[in-house]
């Protein structure tokens, strides 16, 4: 059988500079002259998009911004959190494999890669969907904080990969080092069981079992995270119906 997804990461485009790598994703698709597996890159992201309209800040050559174009041919509309979190597992993974204590790399839902309390990737999926409410394309984007030694006060709790390890990264060679291992495991996360996409993003699941700080349209309240849905909403205990995203935020204390 072969494998669901090509070799992420082929062709590799590198940018010296670029608004976004993801709106520079949807010119290429727009302009019809791209491939499933192709990769955008740049160590110069300007206008970084985030989830929920906040953007992704990186100084020249301190981190990745990447974007992947995936044909999700094996997939339907209404499975698109699968594609999210086996990227987020493949993510976490990838990092946790570069660290001492792969234990402390989690994915706080839906999609930021942590180091204990503080975030180290963020995932934006974009999608172009064709007339007939199929799913043409899926616009992956990744950031990653990779050789920042210090970072602004304005932002809440970012960590990069290099006050980790210790370690400076290359940021293309990370970029293609993370493009081969995507491949090799989101094509094996497919070949099983979605029940196990599933389950593996549920045991990394960041807090999931302690009780945690929210709020919701303005009010604080606390709740245990005790999982995902098939669909990819938030279990809370004290919670009836499942979270979807957008509908709380995380109060993150950090020690």
């Amino acid at each position: 059988m072969p494998p669901l997804l090509p070799t992420l990461g082929q062709p590799f485009i590198s940018f010296s500079e670029l608004d976004s790598t993801n709106e520079e994703g949807r010119r290429l698709l727009e302009g019809g002259h791209v491939q499933s597996g192709m990769a955008i890159f740049t160590a110069n992201q300007q206008k970084g998009k985030g989830q929920r309209g906040k953007s992704w800040a990186s100084s020249k050559d301190q981190g990745v911004a990447l974007t992947l174009l995936i044909e999700p041919h094996f997939l339907t509309v209404s499975q698109q959190f699968l594609l999210s979190g086996a990227v987020a597992i493949g993510v976490r993974n990838f990092l946790a494999s570069l660290s001492d204590s792969p234990e402390l790399f989690t994915i706080k839902w839906p999609n930021d890669i942590y180091y204990s309390d503080r975030k180290i990737a963020g995932i934006l999926i974009e999608n172009s969907i064709r007339s007939n409410g199929s799913w043409q394309w899926a616009i992956v984007g990744i950031g990653i904080n990779v050789n920042q030694e210090t970072f602004s006060q304005e932002l809440p709790n970012p960590i990069s990969l290099f006050q980790i390890t210790q370690k400076k990264n290359e940021p293309t060679t990370l970029a293609k080092s993370l493009c081969l291992f995507l491949t090799a495991e989101l094509n094996h996360l497919f070949e099983v069981a979605p029940q196990q996409i599933l389950e593996q993003y549920q045991q990394h699941l960041y807090k999931r079992g302690a009780l945690c700080q929210f709020s919701r349209a303005g009010a604080s309240f606390s709740a245990i995270p005790t999982g995902i849905t098939p669909n990819g909403e938030l279990l809370l205990d004290r919670i009836e119906h499942p979270i979807a995203f957008g509908e709380i935020e995380w109060k993150i204390t950090l020690a």
